[in-house]
């Protein structure tokens, strides 16, 4: 399909930061950056949104439910089944939720909630409908060379087609993208920002992508949930802001 070029206002190509030696990678575990009081049992209206929180989660076993700038990160099998029951209309189910799915030939078995568990998964389901905004961080982005006479970057993979299916585990439970086919090529006319993504493509040195995204809905027969990409930022190893490209 034709894609226009996003306009100055909607795009910009932020120059190479010089990071202080053991800054964290966009990958790495919560650090001080991301700490944060235990918010368990805060209802919805009292958790902050920025900066970083903990919200619910955590004390019953189940994953803790992080926010960035606003924004829930997105980074577990439980928290992606707990927003497609969330958003889709079907009787919430917390073993679905609770077992993992893998491929082994023997499934484990299933996972029942405890009562503790069931409350928790409750406050889970609240609090993903009042915070529809998303945060996936994803890992080895690769790029293809720079295209100089359109000015992008095209990324030539699995990320950001339309209708493609991203799992946390061996789950029918899934999100998918809607119409992200302008994403998959990264704008950029920052001289200082080209001479460096350039010699890293030379270099076959790897990206990390913060995925900024709004919940449409879920589909409860596909078990998927439809989010719509707002904004890409792309990152250096050290967490540098090299690309930051929003919808138009």
């Amino acid at each position: 399909m034709n894609q226009s070029k996003p306009s100055p206002a909607r795009r910009r190509c932020a120059a190479v930061l010089l990071a202080a030696a053991g800054a964290c990678a966009v990958t790495c575990p919560a650090g001080a950056a991301d700490a944060a009081p235990n918010l368990q049992g805060a209802s919805v209206t009292d958790l902050p949104g920025p900066p970083s929180a903990v919200a619910p989660g955590d004390r019953s076993g189940l994953p803790a439910v992080r926010l960035k700038d606003g924004a829930v990160v997105l980074d577990s099998a439980v928290l992606l089944k707990v927003y497609v029951f969330a958003y889709s209309a079907q009787p919430v189910d917390d073993t679905a939720i609770l077992t993992p799915n893998t491929q082994m030939i023997r499934p484990p078995a299933p996972v029942h909630a405890t009562p503790g568990q069931a409350r928790e998964i409750a406050s889970m389901l609240g609090f993903a409908r009042a915070h529809p905004r998303l945060l996936i961080r994803v890992d080895d982005i690769a790029l293809d060379a720079r295209v100089a006479q359109a000015g992008y970057y095209p990324i030539d993979n699995r990320l950001f087609i339309h209708d493609a299916g991203y799992y946390f585990d061996n789950s029918p439970y899934h999100y998918r993208y809607q119409a992200p086919e302008p994403f998959r090529h990264l704008h950029c006319d920052d001289p200082a920002v080209i001479r460096e993504i350039d010699r890293s493509i030379a270099g076959y040195v790897h990206f990390d992508m913060d995925i900024a995204c709004t919940v449409l809905g879920a589909d409860a027969k596909s078990h998927a949930l439809l989010l719509r990409v707002d904004e890409v930022r792309l990152r250096d190893a050290l967490g540098n802001v090299l690309i930051d490209q929003k919808r138009d």
